[in-house]
């Protein structure tokens, strides 16, 4: 997009020095960074392999623009909190098999 490292870094707010790394693979971005990133500079995100467009569930739609703009320890948070769900249905389904 023609844009100097300082140019992007200033629109991201990150550093140049940031940047650089990014750039060169020296770092990955954290997920919030990651996807200010892709809206600056007009990535089309399925060449990463997401398909975040609407999926027309209410629900679905929310909880990824909920992770989509997550910080850090909110993405914690959130994977905590669903491997504890999916711990709990796996003990669900168990006691329901054994029921019947």
């Amino acid at each position: 997009m023609n844009f100097t490292q300082a140019e992007l870094a200033e629109m991201v707010d990150l550093s140049v020095q940031h940047i650089s790394r990014i750039e060169s693979g020296c770092y990955i971005p954290s997920l919030k960074s990651f996807f200010v990133l892709v809206e600056v500079l007009k990535i089309d995100l399925r060449e990463f392999g997401f398909g975040v467009e609407k999926t027309g569930n209410i629900t679905k739609d929310l909880l990824i623009n909920k992770i989509t703009n997550a910080s850090e320890s909110e993405l914690v948070f959130y994977k905590n909190l669903i491997d504890a769900a999916s711990a709990s249905m796996v003990e669900i389904k168990k006691n329901n098999k054994s029921e019947s």
